[in-house]
Formats: structure tokens, sequence, C-alpha cells
């Protein structure tokens, strides 16, 4: 008989929650919101699982109530473990997440020491993780894309270059280097596709339709896969050691999308490597085949996608059972 789990999720909507969807398909756990008030008290069974990023149950990051919570727990399910989404932030000392990382690294402890088995999506996590408690199950699996797995990436694809995600994410790729996408699209004749929650920059927005984008506004799963899969790229500016996190880079991947990822240090990270399996800038893509680097995207997708991170959840609990 396989495992049965809890998801503990911290409320309101975001990644976690996508992810914790997601999965709970499969393991037949749907996510459990969980505050500093929720009622414990009926909570028990075989294995809970958290869902954890700091920021999601405290708005400084430092859920201190939260060990509690699941110290109380720990002893009514057989086993625990933790997704670790996130753990801690960093800052320079003039923003609060350098005074309260020391806070933060501490819950993530306590949480580690907890556990029979942990998940998380980063290498770098997984050595901060692994120098602190090396005994336990474990695995290091890059993020799934919320918005679908095509079965094939080789339907017929326009000339369209999608950004997709949140709308701080989007104006991260429209403002970069004074609004090189709209130049790279103007020489290469691609269409920009904007996908998702309206942008709060009202100047921005305008910019959009002045450039003669294409604004879809939030769109379902499947009409976000259907866009996707018919695009040849998609434009992301984030952080190359935290892009193995990025659900909109999963989902560029998943659908063979050429990636175009925007930042200063294209080190390689995460088994993602510049000019293979994405695009470092919009300069690379003079000379460039979109289908190629797509599908060397699809190929780095391929080994965590969601049947990946369920099976690996439940070798972990049958690992920790032993």
């Amino acid at each position: 008989m396989g495992a049965s789990f809890l998801s503990l999720i911290p409320p309101g909507s975001g990644g976690v929650r996508d992810y914790a969807s997601v999965i709970g398909q499969s393991l037949q756990a749907p996510p459990f919101e969980i505050t500093r008030t929720t009622d414990i008290s009926s909570l028990s069974g075989d294995c809970l699982l958290l869902h954890f990023s700091g920021y999601g149950y405290h708005k400084r990051g430092v859920p201190v109530w939260l060990v509690e919570q699941v110290r109380r727990l720990r002893s009514r399910f057989q086993a625990f473990g933790v997704v670790f989404h996130e753990l801690y932030a960093s800052s320079p000392p003039w923003g609060s997440a350098f005074w309260l990382g020391a806070w933060q690294k501490r819950i993530a402890r306590d949480l580690l020491d907890l556990s029979d088995f942990w998940l998380t999506n980063r290498e770098e996590s997984g050595r901060w993780l692994l120098a602190r408690r090396e005994a336990a199950p474990h695995r290091v699996l890059p993020v799934f894309s919320n918005v679908g797995e095509p079965a094939s990436i080789d339907a017929d694809r326009a000339p369209h270059l999608v950004v997709f995600g949140g709308p701080g994410v989007r104006a991260n790729v429209y403002q970069w280097a004074g609004g090189e996408v709209f130049d790279c699209a103007r020489r290469k004749g691609l269409v920009i596709h904007d996908i998702g929650p309206p942008l709060q920059d009202a100047q921005l927005a305008q910019r959009l339709v002045q450039e003669k984008a294409v604004v879809h506004g939030k769109l379902s799963a499947q009409a976000v896969s259907q866009a996707l899969s018919g695009a040849s790229y998609g434009a992301l500016s984030y952080p190359l050691d935290y892009a193995s996190k990025s659900g909109v880079l999963a989902a560029y991947s998943a659908h063979g999308l050429c990636p175009i990822l925007l930042w200063d240090d294209y080190r390689p990270h995460d088994g993602l490597v510049a000019n293979l399996n994405y695009l470092p800038g919009f300069a690379a893509l003079e000379n460039v085949d979109a289908r190629t680097v797509g599908r060397q995207a699809r190929q780095w997708y391929e080994p965590h996608r969601v049947d990946a991170h369920v099976a690996a959840l439940r070798a972990m609990r049958s690992e920790a059972r032993r």
C-alpha cells in the first residue's frame, strides 16, 4: 500500500500552492493551509509533508510558530518530510533580510532537524542542507511546469516571443537594458506575447500597446500551454543561480521554447549552460537555431518533470520507513 500524505502550505496564491496542488493530485494529498491560529488537533496520519517558504508563513520570513506547530504534529505522523522551496533571503546590509537572515536560517535548520527526508530545487540549497544533515533521504530537483508538459514539442512555431509570469517578473524583462526586448523584437521580426496579470506600471503597459504586443492577460493553464506550444522564444530576467526554482523557466523548457535569460552572470548552475539550453541575453539570438536550443531546454527539463517529483517523494517516504 502506498504512502498517504498530508501537504501543509501557507495561505494565499503563488508558486508554492501551485506546486503542492499539482503533486497533490498524484499523491492524493490536497493542500492544507496552515497559519499560527489553525486548529491542528484533528490532524494525524502516515506522512506529513511541509512546503516551506518562510515569507509565505510570515511577512518577514520568520515564522517561529511554524516550528512549534510542526513539532506538535510530528508525533502524530509516521514520517515528516519538507519541500524547501526557499531557505532564507539574502540582501545588502540596508535590507531587512540581512538582519533577519540568522533567524530565517535557524527556522530552516530546525525544520531540517525534525524531518525524515527533504527535497529542494537548487544545488546551492542542497549543499546548505547537506552540510547540516547528511543522513536523511533527500533529492535536489528543479521545479516543474505548472502549466503542463506537452508530450511533443515538434509543432509548428510562429515568430512569437513570450513574456510570461507575474507583473514584477515581466516588468523586469521589459525594463532590461532600457527596453532591449522591444529593439530585439523589431530587429528579428518577432511578435511579443505578454501573458499574466496586468502590469502595475501604467507607462510600461502603454509601451506594450505602442510596440503592438499581444496582451493576453491572465490565462488558464491550458491556454498558457497552448500559447507556449506555438511560440519560438520565451524571455525571463532571473538570477542564474536561482533559475532552477523559476516556474516560468520550467514552463518555457517543458514546452520546448528557446529560453532567453537576462542577467549579469551566466556561469553554469543546476545544469543550465549558456548557448546550449538557453540563450544568454538578446544579443545571442543572432545566428542561432531556436528549435535546437528549445530541444536542449526540454532535455534539461525531462529529469525533473512532475512525475519525477512525485516518484522522489514516494521513494523517500519509503526510505524513511526503513
